[in-house]
């Protein structure tokens, strides 16, 4: 009889662990608040709970005997999971990591007490902690800038920057709208070059360490290549911080994905932890680059399944760049893409566009409209292939600007 095992999120984003899981001969329970996602139709089995109900989830994993669960690529759900696998004896990351996965100030904190390098940061959850926290920033603020985030959301919704003390309070409601704890984080905004990193780590040792490079617009990531551009001396720098940054925090097993900033000086600082594997096709970037398929790593050692670890070989340049647009509107057309594909032969290309569809413009996140990942001789090379197919593509796309 085939095991299961259960993956929290239906969304596309979870695809690969769903197809993952069941090459790996298991059948996969799927849990989403929305029946009609794509998950549900992949999946074995589908129950209509939402991820981030703690008892709905333990409820489906008892029903269902399942021997691990995971989350692919929602951080809302990543506490759930750490839930199932600690109230069921389940293979888990570590111990007790439900709130420092989950809460950007308690993650914060760890961090500050492994003397990792760390910014000033506040945390505010009423008007008594923002009266304080402005009476602490007034003369701050006058030579620094800040970042303000929710504590407890993902996708980089309800960030902002401000440069004036002025901006604050509106920038803290615009963090609670997204906050389902009602906390904000208010940190010090430094100046750097944004990139991150996706670890694996079994029984406390960090087997892999990939740092890749992001390509950013409007604080927004909208590509992301490998191998890393740094230093090679840096290179294991920022691979050591990631090491301290899980060891503060208890993870021993499984992926992680890092935000990290490094400033003029070549000092990393780790932004934030992801304790899941990556959106954006990151993981999937890996496996081009080195062969190396951490879903299928992840999967097993979610369902305690005995792992081997392969070595790399050898990498090559790879890199992703995603679809947007610079204004809302309604698709109108959509031309003839054979020739482009022809031209280009990409690695990999998905269009999630129809006639009619309403587009958005860069906000916070990527709306996954689409993506093109080519490999190259260098990054340079592969970044560039993407940019060039990137524009034609857009030049195929048509469509009417309305204002919102």
């Amino acid at each position: 009889m085939k095991k299961n095992f259960l993956v929290l999120g239906g969304s596309v984003g979870q695809l690969p662990a769903i197809e993952k899981a069941q090459a790996l001969g298991m059948k996969v329970v799927v849990i989403d608040r929305d029946p009609t996602c794509i998950g549900a139709a992949v999946a074995d089995y589908f129950e209509c709970v939402d991820t981030t109900d703690f008892s709905g989830a333990e409820r489906v994993a008892n029903e269902y005997n399942v021997v691990g669960s995971m989350t692919m690529s929602n951080d809302l759900a990543v506490p759930t999971s750490c839930y199932v696998n600690e109230r069921l004896n389940l293979p888990t990351q570590g111990e007790g990591l439900m709130n420092a996965v989950a809460d950007k100030y308690e993650m914060r904190k760890k961090f500050a007490a492994y003397q990792m390098f760390t910014p000033q940061f506040y945390k505010i959850g009423n008007s008594i902690d923002l009266v304080w926290v402005k009476s602490r920033l007034q003369t701050a603020m006058k030579t620094k800038n800040y970042i303000v985030k929710p504590t407890d959301s993902s996708g980089s919704r309800g960030i902002s920057k401000i440069t004036t003390i002025n901006e604050l309070d509106q920038a803290v409601q615009y963090a609670m709208n997204y906050s389902p704890s009602g906390h904000v984080i208010v940190e010090e905004f430094f100046e750097g070059l944004e990139f991150g990193a996706l670890s694996f780590s079994i029984d406390g040792e960090m087997v892999y360490c990939f740092l890749h490079n992001d390509k950013v617009t409007q604080m927004v990531q909208i590509g992301h290549s490998f191998p890393s551009v740094l230093p090679e001396e840096q290179v294991k720098r920022v691979q050591s911080e990631c090491e301290k940054a899980l060891n503060s925090l208890g993870i021993k097993n499984g992926p992680c994905h890092f935000d990290i900033m490094m400033d003029s000086n070549g000092t990393p600082f780790i932004i934030e932890i992801g304790a899941r594997l990556a959106a954006h096709k990151i993981p999937e970037l890996i496996e081009l680059h080195s062969g190396i398929d951490l879903v299928s790593l992840t999967v097993q050692l979610a369902s305690g399944q005995k792992l081997k670890c392969p070595s790399i070989a050898e990498t090559k340049a790879v890199a992703v760049e995603f679809l947007h647009f610079d204004e809302n509107g309604i698709l109108e057309k959509i031309g003839d893409l054979s020739l482009l594909n022809k031209k280009y032969q990409p690695a990999d290309f998905a269009l999630n566009l129809s006639e009619n569809q309403e587009i958005s413009k860069l906000k916070s996140s990527i709306d996954h409209c689409g993506h093109v990942i080519f490999t190259g001789n260098n990054v340079t090379e592969a970044e560039g292939k993407c940019k060039q197919f990137i524009n034609e593509l857009k030049n195929n796309v048509v469509y009417s600007n309305v204002k919102v």
